[in-house]
């Protein structure tokens, strides 16, 4: 009977240390798979053993079951654990701390690559904030000189439009129109107020008349232009004079015969002069005596000779600017018939005063025309200015936003520098 029992509590036995080892299988293989083959061993070497303490496997699998990382070690087992202070540590709880440091170092890289990727995005924004300001900049500039060149502009033709209003008022002031036949007939007009008659013959008769408008104050033959022809008379005799000859005499003759050539030239400058008298020409300057006197003097020019030429006595000298400007001068010497030739004073005395009188029968038509070219374009001018202080203020704007946000930009990468 005795025997039969003790042979029941060694089965018993058996069947708890298997069960155990069953339990520390499934619990190595939740904290290490490679704790399988260890399990095995320690089952192997367990099964040699003859008696058990159930209280201790009762212990062990309740630290089990709490998920305690230890194991206990078994006698000549291979992976028996060693103890570090209180700590039992086996290879399973080894290799787990090694995971977690692994994880910690993959960590600490991540956060320095996104720290990376984050600066460079910063750097991006602000390279393309920076065009975008600097862009925004030069737009402005543009746009600020475009509007100081309007603003010259008009003021340009604000300064026009006076003058013009200003000759408008004074040509509706002044005008006669007792003298607008006088105004129109021009040069002959003059001729005819004088008597002289040999002037007249010379205008009308001559082949080259169908070239002279006497109303068009451009042309050579009209009031203005000779009264121009005039004042440079005048100074051809003060060359002279500078130079230590005589001053020259003035006809009607000399003075229709230089009108007349004057056309010619306009009309084609590779005309010749074909009267037979000395001249000098000049075509495209605003002062002849640039080049007859100033540039030939040191020279001994044709044109210089000509106009301190003793031999010369009398002279009738043409201007017109048709297209662009023509001077010339005609030159004769004693012995031509230039009809009544008369001191340059006394010939522009009598004109001066014929053309006080007949200048108010000036139609008002070319002043009211140049008045309303004017007042239109200052107007177009006006609107320009106002367009492109338009345009300035929106860029302006534009490159407010622009700054703002480059600023915004660039304390951003700053603040990576930190």
């Amino acid at each position: 009977m005795v025997k039969h029992s003790l042979k029941l509590w060694i089965g018993i036995v058996v069947i708890v240390v298997v069960a155990f080892s069953g339990l520390v299988i499934r619990h190595s293989l939740r904290k290490d798979p490679m704790s399988i083959e260890r399990s095995e061993k320690s089952l192997s070497h367990k099964s040699n053993v003859t008696g058990f303490n159930e209280d201790t496997a009762k212990d062990s699998d309740v630290e089990n079951e709490n998920g305690n990382e230890s194991e206990i070690a078994l006698d000549g087992d291979e992976s028996a654990p060693y103890e570090y202070g209180d700590i039992i540590v086996t290879q399973s709880t080894q290799r787990i701390n090694n995971r977690r440091n692994t994880d910690a170092n993959a960590s600490g890289a991540s956060t320095a690559e996104l720290i990376a990727e984050r600066k460079q995005k910063a750097q991006d924004e602000l390279d393309a904030a920076k065009e975008k300001y600097e862009q925004a900049e030069q737009k402005l500039n543009q746009c600020n000189t475009a509007l100081d060149e309007a603003k010259a502009g008009r003021d340009q033709l604000q300064n026009e439009y006076d003058s013009a209003k200003a000759k408008l008022d004074e040509a509706n002031r002044n005008y006669d129109e007792s003298q607008k036949e006088n105004y129109n007939k021009g040069m002959l007009g003059f001729f005819e107020s004088v008597g002289d008659q040999m002037g007249v013959d010379t205008l009308v008769g001559s082949d080259l008349i169908s070239l002279v408008n006497f109303a068009d104050p451009a042309d050579a033959a009209s009031l203005e232009c000779m009264k121009k022809s005039v004042d440079y008379l005048k100074f051809v005799n003060q060359v002279r004079v500078a130079e230590g000859m005589p001053e020259i005499r003035v006809s009607c003759k000399l003075m229709a015969l230089a009108a007349l050539n004057n056309d010619l030239y306009a009309a084609d400058s590779n005309n010749s002069n074909g009267t037979g008298l000395d001249e000098d020409l000049a075509i495209g300057f605003d002062d002849p005596f640039t080049i007859w006197y100033y540039d030939e003097k040191d020279s001994q020019g044709g044109n210089y000779l000509s106009l301190i030429n003793e031999a010369h006595k009398g002279a009738g000298f043409g201007f017109s600017h048709k297209k662009g400007n023509v001077h010339n001068v005609l030159f004769c010497d004693e012995g031509y018939d230039a009809g009544n030739l008369v001191s340059v004073k006394d010939f522009a005395n009598k004109f001066n005063s014929y053309y006080s009188s007949a200048i108010k029968g000036k139609s008002t038509e070319a002043a009211e025309d140049q008045f309303n070219r004017v007042s239109s374009a200052l107007e177009a001018a006006k609107q320009n200015v106002s367009d492109r202080v338009a345009s300035a203020q929106a860029a302006s704007t534009a490159f407010g936003s622009a700054k703002t946000i480059y600023e915004q930009k660039l304390n951003a990468v700053k603040a990576f520098e930190k």
